[in-house]
């Protein structure tokens, strides 16, 4: 019997965006996903996301009434890699500390404990009362992993979406799942033999977007934000239609500007990066197939994408020129240096 099965419990607590990423996630590849939702859950979805349930529902290979305490997956004869919560909350918490299997999920993740296998309680609630801690306690001290789904900043999330899938991908990994939807933690940057910062710094290009500005053979001015993916020389590479208007604009003049820069709450925390430099397309080859390797690593939804991916252009920026605006070093702090 293939054990290469993932029982998937969507509960009702706030976060079911969490499931829904996790299954689409896992759609069409060499995991099946069993998939049950409570009607708590179902509520959820209806309040917090724009899915309809039957949608979601179909992102699973099979999926079971919560009502249905004699499907498969309730027995652990069903062989499966172990299960996940996500979201779990404090009401499904509590019947699986409890082993009080009264309903489908938690009747599955009793079963996936009395069989050894992982499982994984995304715990979704703040703030926590000693008795959801004493739950929680309760519900490792029998085997389960308490995995509550807190954001690391150190990606420089700029979306809640980069959050969701950063959550979701450690979740996976935590299952033994390979997947390329959250970024593995690197470690600190190491200071340049010369003893100066890495230019331009490396936290700023792996910010997600820029602005990028053009102008049009009237003059008229266009600035308009794009993903982007830096390679090791700071080279920048962005997808756009060909009838874009910056696409269009780079037809007659490749020269371009752009800024990078991350959200502050205050003016002291006011940094990023202004350059200047050409556009030019990528052609198949080697180049683009480099480029697309690091964009997919950056942006992993656009696996997703490919018929967008298909009728757009590669483009390069390459910056000749790199200001770093740093209002952390003194108001109005600025350093230029020419690009080689």
């Amino acid at each position: 019997m293939s054990a290469e099965r993932l029982v998937v419990g969507i509960s009702g607590s706030s976060g079911v965006i969490l499931g829904i990423r996790l299954l689409q996630a896992l759609q069409g590849g060499p995991i099946e996903t069993h998939l049950v939702i409570t009607p708590a859950a179902r509520v959820t979805i209806e309040q917090e996301t724009n899915w309809k349930l039957e949608d979601v529902l179909a992102l699973a290979t099979t999926h079971y009434s919560p009502r249905d305490i004699g499907a498969a997956i309730a027995s652990g004869s069903f062989a499966t890699r172990g299960m996940v919560v996500i979201p779990c909350s404090i009401k499904s918490l509590s019947s699986i500390a409890n082993s009080y299997a009264a309903e489908l999920l938690t009747r599955a993740a009793d079963v996936t404990l009395k069989e050894g296998r992982p499982l994984l309680l995304v715990v979704r609630e703040t703030p926590l009362h000693r008795g959801h801690i004493r739950l929680m306690d309760q519900a490792a001290a029998a085997g389960a992993v308490i995995f509550p789904p807190v954001p690391a900043f150190y990606t420089h999330p700029q979306r809640v979406d980069e959050l969701v899938d950063n959550l979701v991908g450690r979740v996976l990994a935590r299952l033994g799942i390979e997947n390329d939807l959250y970024r593995r933690w690197q470690g600190t940057r190491p200071a340049p033999a010369d003893g100066e910062e890495a230019w331009p710094p490396a936290d700023l290009l792996a910010l997600p977007a820029m602005t990028l500005a053009t102008g049009s053979p009237e003059g008229d001015p266009h600035a308009a934000p794009v993903y982007f993916a830096a390679d090791e020389k700071s080279c920048l590479y962005f997808f756009s239609d060909a009838d874009s208007q910056h696409a269009l604009d780079l037809q007659g003049d490749a020269r371009a500007a752009a800024a990078i820069h991350p959200l502050v709450s205050g003016w002291q925390e006011i940094r990023g990066l202004q350059l200047r430099g050409r556009v030019r397309a990528v052609p198949a080859g080697a180049e683009w197939e480099r480029a697309w390797v690091l964009y997919q690593a950056k942006f992993p939804f656009v696996a997703q994408l490919k018929q967008v991916v298909a009728r757009s252009t590669l483009y390069v920026f390459e910056p000749d020129w790199v200001r770093l605006v740093d209002n952390r070093k003194g108001l109005g702090y600025k350093e230029e240096r020419e690009m080689g």
